[in-house]
C-alpha cells in the first residue's frame, strides 16, 4: 500500500534531548576538520623536528571522538557504539594497553569516527515518535489485501478509467463520471468480482447522473446481495442499517477506490490524496460494525 497517514506527536523526552540542529550540525563538522587537522598538525611537527612520531600528536582524532561521543548523546535516538566513542580513543590512543599507536592506526582512528558520523547522521538523527494509528486505516488496508487476488486480473488501462471515474465523482464533474464509468464498464470482464465492481461502477454512475440533473434521489434500485458481501467493505445487521441506500453508495465507492488503488500505478499519488475521505466513510459506520 502507499502512504499511510498518521498522527505523530514527539513526547516531552524527544524534545528535550532534541535541541538545536544548527548547535549539532556545528559539532558534525567540526568532527572530521579536528581529527584530520589534528593528524596534519602532527606531520608538520614530526617534519619540524619538534617531535619524533606524528603518531605522538593524537589529540585531534581523541578531541573528535569525545565530540562524536557528545553529538550522540544530543540525537533523538541513542547510538551506543557513537557514545562509546571517548572509551575507544583512551583505549587506543591516549593510554594503549599494549604498544603505542602508529601513524596508520591513527589515520584509521581519524576514518572511523567520520564514519561513525556519517552513520549516526543517517540512522539516528530523526525524533522518536509516538503514533497514533487510525483504526480504520489498518482496516482498509487489510479489505484492500483480501481484494488483491480478487482483482489481480485488472489491467492498467482499465483501473485507469476506474480511478478516474472515482476521481470524477470526488470532484463533482458528475457529466465526466458517468462517460468513465460506462467506459471502465466495457473494458471489464464477465468474472464474478468484476461483475460485482461493475455493479459498484454502475451504482455510482446513476448516482452522479442523478446529481448531474440536480436530482438529489439516492439509487434505490440497485443493490448489493448476499453472495457479493466477500466483496465489500462495510458489513452491519440489517437492523443497524439506518439508509440502505447510502451504505450501498458508499460500499460501492470504497470498492471502486481500492480496485483503482492497487491496480492503477499511475493514480496511486492522487488517490493518496482521497485515503482520508475512505477512512472517513468507514469511520461512521465504526460503531455499527462494532470496531
Amino acid at each position: 500500500m502507499g502512504t499511510i497517514y498518521r498522527t505523530v506527536y514527539l513526547t516531552s523526552t524527544d524534545k528535550d534531548r532534541w535541541p538545536g540542529a544548527g548547535r549539532q550540525r556545528e559539532i558534525a563538522i567540526a568532527i572530521p576538520l579536528i581529527s584530520f587537522a589534528g593528524i596534519a598538525i602532527g606531520v608538520i611537527l614530526q617534519l619540524a623536528g619538534v617531535i619524533p612520531d606524528a603518531a605522538e600528536f593524537w589529540y585531534g582524532p581523541a578531541i573528535g571522538a569525545f565530540l562524536l561521543g557528545y553529538l550522540a548523546w544530543l540525537k533523538p535516538r541513542l547510538d551506543v557504539v557513537s557514545i562509546c566513542a571517548p572509551v575507544f580513543a583512551v583505549m587506543i590512543l591516549i593510554v594503549p594497553l599494549e604498544t603505542k599507536p602508529g601513524f596508520l592506526i591513527v589515520i584509521l582512528f581519524a576514518i572511523s569516527i567520520t564514519i561513525l558520523l556519517i552513520r549516526l547522521e543517517k540512522r539516528f538523527s530523526t525524533p522518536v515518535k509516538n503514533v497514533e494509528e487510525d483504526p480504520m486505516e489498518n482496516y482498509l488496508y487489510n479489505y484492500m489485501e483480501r481484494l488483491r487476488v480478487m482483482y489481480s486480473d485488472i489491467n492498467q488501462k482499465t483501473a485507469h478509467e476506474i480511478a478516474q471515474a472515482f476521481l470524477s465523482f470526488r470532484f463533482g464533474l458528475y457529466g465526466n463520471t458517468v462517460k468513465q464509468a460506462d467506459e471502465a464498464i466495457l473494458l471489464m470482464k464477465d468474472t464474478e468480482p468484476e461483475k460485482v465492481l461493475k455493479k459498484a461502477l454502475t451504482i455510482m454512475r446513476e448516482r452522479a447522473n442523478n446529481l448531474e440533473n440536480a436530482d438529489v434521489t439516492p439509487v434505490t434500485d440497485i443493490f448489493f446481495l448476499g453472495d457479493e458481501a466477500p466483496y465489500l467493505a462495510i458489513h452491519i445487521p440489517e437492523e443497524a442499517t439506518e439508509d440502505p441506500a447510502k451504505l450501498n453508495l458508499d460500499n460501492a465507492i470504497i470498492l471502486i477506490y481500492s480496485v483503482s488503488y492497487m491496480r492503477s500505478e499511475d493514480d496511486e499519488p492522487t488517490l493518496d490524496e482521497h485515503q482520508k475521505y475512505i477512512t472517513g466513510i468507514l469511520s461512521s459506520y465504526k460503531r455499527a460494525m462494532g470496531l
